[in-house]
């Protein structure tokens, strides 16, 4: 079990995609001397030789084709098919089409036994490829926001928009083509409605240019009613001015001395997009009907605010991972003042690069205000714009310019912090003099670190790995570094919810960090919550409860902290308050997909099946490949004896695996159908497929009690009680183990686990 374990292990890869077009119509010798032309042109590519020899590159055959796997850098895949494009203009007999995504990839074993990938990364860049005509080098959104943020690369980069693929997924494509290389055209399957392309670049918003948008407005104004005029002019007004602003303040002063070197030059251009760009990509309404406005007549708090990502004006687009952290503080900072609601940094960094109306953004997030910012940076000095704006109405409540050296930027995010909490006449923690943004690091490469593992810390996942990998680092970088130990110590301790790490290893390693976190500053709340849950672990509910409220008292709005204190009280069974605080979360961090799911469960967990059902829809509707969301989804239906859906979900969890779902599929047949019982606990049992179900004890003994293997389920509960190998307490409230309830082994198993535990009465922060 070790190894099939280990084989499921999922990492990110780059995949390139590619076949030949035609290649069913050739006879047989043609097929053979077509593939051993490709075969030939692709092992002769720079990019193909050095990731061989570095031993970053899987060559995977696929009959017409091949997928050639890259694990270092998302370029490796983009410079192989240029390569690739160059080399078949010379041979125009062979027509060859080539598709480009990075996602989550696993390593399998094939029906002869011999190591094989598999996983999503390998199916998208397979559906993106499907799209093209011979020539065409077709890219997935995600991958062409990643190679965008490189200057070389916006030239090759033409969008195509959305275009709907295999089981119903849709996909954004991007045609990468120059004008020796790539095919121009738009391939024929997006047909006509797809035929014009737009040129992709991150520093713009989509839409016409300022001057067309200018002629447009002059034409209206001609043809206009007079009151029509007055009424364009009111709209158009809070652009317009703040357009000026920008304008205004599009020169900035050069330093006079030689410059030290740029802040750029530490801050790589390895941040990790891979989540924060996949969920921009995810933010069309037509693929995101989650995120939909509250319904009519919701209240929106008039002291809640949303942080949008700062624009970065420098000529240096390497900047722009500074201009995040300048956000990134500046969300944190505000997060910490009671009674303000603060859109969550997961959510509000979706509308980075997008072009929404503000009033629209607004709704979707459930604010009244919305800051906005701009950063230019030149040598030593840097210039930030603000501006908070009032959904409402769309009028700019305050703005402010800051010109400040760089060794001061601390500083300037906390000035600009208290001025917005001023303005929305809230009270500051501690008083008007105590610091928001705490000068936690003078390193900016371990802070840029920090960010980064943040990132893929919100998106959860197979890239928890990478977020533990880049806080480490950053704590090397500096060891003093409060903050990022605490972010360390809560992706130590998550890792095992998703079967990336044993709980053995993972719990001593989380609470060693979570300790150094304290140690170097008290008030560093994602410690507080890494100890909450590492007690969680243990069963050490009152330590728990402590450290969660400890946590919530210093930073009210942390989605974070709410969403895990949620989670605790719904293992101590503590429904009603644990669905109080998860739909809290849910208004801090509306777009977050595990949010939705956890707010699921809890519903499910109280028996109020149609909005539980709802909102798990929702989740599914705007992340189809979110795994989590498919396995919750599957166990509400069965709850229900809802065995049709219940194995539509499981055989869409099996193909997200990489897998073909039959098994899966087989264990709600024998819930459903007496006579395939036994095979179907022979294959929860033994099949490779299912290892991920027999990975934790609460998940394995819910689908054995589900099959009538009732003695087997109470082993596993026994089992967890003794080695405290799971995070899903919580469902054991769910009505699957209500035909366990009586039993004297299911009660021993709750007295062990110190369950029902009533918290004390919670003291709103």
């Amino acid at each position: 079990m070790a190894d099939e374990h280990k084989a499921k292990r999922l990492e990110i890869a780059h995949v390139l995609f590619m076949d030949i077009v035609g290649y069913s119509k050739l006879l047989t010798d043609e097929q053979s001397e077509a593939l051993q032309e490709l075969n030939q042109v692709v092992r002769s590519t720079e990019a193909a030789r050095e990731a061989e020899a570095a031993g970053a590159l899987t060559v995977l055959p696929t009959g017409d084709g091949m997928a050639l796997v890259f694990t270092r850098s998302v370029e490796e895949p983009a410079e192989c098919a240029l390569e690739i494009s160059r080399a078949l203009r010379a041979q125009p007999s062979l027509p060859v089409r080539m598709g480009i995504h990075s996602g989550p990839i696993h390593h399998v074993k094939d029906a002869n036994g011999r190591e094989n990938i598999a996983g999503v990364g390998i199916n998208i860049a397979q559906r993106v490829m499907d799209c093209g005509d011979a020539g065409h080098i077709l890219v997935s959104k995600r991958v062409a926001d990643d190679l965008a943020q490189q200057r070389r690369w916006q030239p090759y980069l033409h969008e195509l928009g959305d275009v709907e693929v295999k089981h119903g997924v849709v996909v954004s494509l991007v045609n990468l083509y120059a004008e020796t290389i790539g095919n121009p055209t738009s391939p024929t399957r997006l047909g006509k409605a797809h035929g014009g392309v737009r040129a992709l670049s991150k520093g713009t918003r989509r839409g016409l240019s300022p001057a067309a948008r200018a002629i447009f407005i002059i034409v209206g104004l001609f043809i206009a009613l007079t009151f029509v005029l007055a009424i364009v002019s009111v709209i158009f007004a809070p652009a317009i001015v703040r357009t000026l602003d920008q304008h205004r303040s599009a020169t900035l002063p050069q330093p006079t001395a030689t410059a030290p070197p740029s802040l750029a030059d530490t801050i790589k251009s390895a941040v990790a997009k891979q989540i924060t760009e996949e969920l921009q990509e995810d933010l069309s309404p037509k693929k995101n009907p989650a995120a939909e406005p509250p319904p009519a007549g919701a209240a929106i708090p008039e002291k809640s605010i949303a942080v949008l990502p700062f624009k970065n004006l420098s000529d240096d687009k390497n900047t722009a991972y500074f201009s995040d952290g300048i956000t990134e503080e500046i969300l944190n900072a505000l997060a910490q003042i009671p009674n303000l609601k603060v859109a969550a940094r997961r959510s509000a960094f979706q509308f980075k690069g997008n072009d929404l109306d503000l009033n629209k953004i607004g709704q979707m997030l459930g604010v009244a205000y919305i800051l906005e910012g701009s950063l230019q940076k030149a040598g030593d000095q840097v210039r930030i714009n603000v501006q908070l704006v009032d959904v409402q109405n769309g009028l700019q409540t305050w703005s402010e310019k800051y010109d400040r050296k760089l060794d001061n930027v601390f500083a300037v995010e906390d000035e600009i912090a208290k001025a917005i909490a001023t303005r929305l006449r809230v009270q500051l923690t501690g008083g008007a003099g105590q610091p928001l943004v705490v000068d936690s690091t003078n390193n900016p490469q371990a802070h840029e670190l920090y960010l980064r593992g943040l990132t893929l810390l919100a998106a959860r996942g197979p890239g928890l790995r990478e977020a533990r990998d880049l806080l480490q680092q950053a704590v090397k970088l500096d060891a003093g570094y409060a903050q990022a130990w605490g972010a360390l110590a809560l992706t130590e301790l998550l890792l095992p919810s998703y079967g990336l790490e044993t709980f053995d290893a993972a719990l001593p390693r989380g609470e060693s960090a979570a300790q150094r976190a304290l140690s170097l500053n008290s008030n560093t709340a994602s410690a507080h919550v890494a100890v909450g849950l590492a007690n969680s672990i243990r069963f050490h509910w009152p330590e728990a409860d402590q450290a969660f409220r400890h946590a919530l008292a210093l930073a009210p709005g942390d989605a974070e902290a709410v969403n895990q204190y949620a989670q605790f009280l719904s293992a101590v069974g503590q429904l009603e308050p644990s669905l109080r605080e998860i739909e809290r979360a849910q208004r801090l961090d509306p777009l977050s997909p595990i949010i939705g799911v956890i707010h699921a469960g809890a519903l499910a967990a109280l028996r109020r099946d149609d909005a539980a059902e709802a909102q798990i829809k929702s989740v599914l509707a705007a992340h189809p490949e979110f795994v989590a969301a498919r396995a919750w989804a599957a166990t509400q239906y069965i709850d229900r004896k809802m065995y049709p859906e219940a194995e539509a979900q499981l055989r869409s969890l099996g193909k997200l695996n990489g897998q073909n779902g039959d098994s899966k599929g087989l264990l709600v047949r024998g819930m459903a159908d007496p006579n395939q019982r036994v095979a179907a606990v022979k294959s929860l049992e033994t099949s490779p497929e299912n290892a991920d179900i027999r990975g934790d004890p609460i998940w394995y003994a819910f689908y054995l009690i589900s099959l009538g293997e009732r003695g087997r389920a109470l082993d596993e509960l026994e089992i967890y009680a003794d080695k405290h190998n799971s995070t899903f307490a919580a469902w054991l409230w769910n009505r699957g183990f209500d035909r366990l309830r009586d039993e004297p082994r299911f009660k021993a198993v709750l007295a062990k686990l110190g369950l029902p535990y009533t918290p004390p009465t919670k003291t709103e922060p």
